[in-house]
């Protein structure tokens, strides 16, 4: 799978906040929350694959963790694993604190796309209930585990395209600046000379 994380002109990070004279700075930060006494394959793979994208990835591995980090940073994304324990030294003994991590997102002032991480569901009836849970809390969408790395990197794509890049061509749009006009304006300008 290719993953595109791009807009129509990938050294402009103005959409993203970036000022044009500013240094490069990540294009967004996405808080991965990751619960368990194992890693998950994508939550090793998906850090490696959208660093080098450009993504800051923000890694958290208890409640309080990711309670500072969105204090602290804007988060833009968020993945949040049900499973998570409420403090690093509780794995696996204390009650999850993936709900909590899900109110404070949803509490901020503009809350980010959220992926949920779950456990698997023992029946159906469970597993739907979670789900519409999950949705009505805000949820972009929602993840059982197992999860390979690929549906975690197809999720982030359709995060991106829904929220980021087509608010970046919007916001080029408002400017001035299109795809068509751009492509349209290099197309004249060759022409002539």
């Amino acid at each position: 799978m290719r993953f595109r994380l791009c807009h129509p002109h990938p050294a402009d990070h103005t959409a993203f906040g970036g000022g044009s004279g500013a240094p490069r700075s990540p294009l967004l930060n996405l808080l991965l929350t990751s619960g368990g006494w194992r890693e998950d394959p994508w939550a090793v793979a998906v850090p490696q694959i959208l660093g080098a994208h450009g993504v800051n990835v923000i890694q958290a591995r208890s409640g309080v963790e990711a309670s500072n980090v969105i204090r602290s940073v804007t988060v833009h994304i968020a993945v949040v694993d049900l499973s998570l324990p409420l403090d690093q030294t509780a794995i696996g003994s204390s009650e999850p604190a993936g709900a909590r991590v899900l109110q404070l997102l949803r509490r901020l002032d503009a809350p980010p796309p959220v992926v949920v991480v779950r456990p698997p569901q023992p029946t159906r009836r469970e597993s739907a209930r979670g789900l519409i849970d999950a949705l009505l809390d805000g949820a972009f969408s929602v993840v059982d585990r197992p999860c390979h790395p690929e549906t975690m990197l197809r999720v982030m794509q359709r995060i991106m395209d829904r929220h980021y890049i087509e608010r970046a061509d919007a916001r080029r749009a408002a400017h001035g600046h299109s795809p068509v006009t751009d492509f349209t304006h290099r197309n004249a300008t060759q022409q002539e000379t």
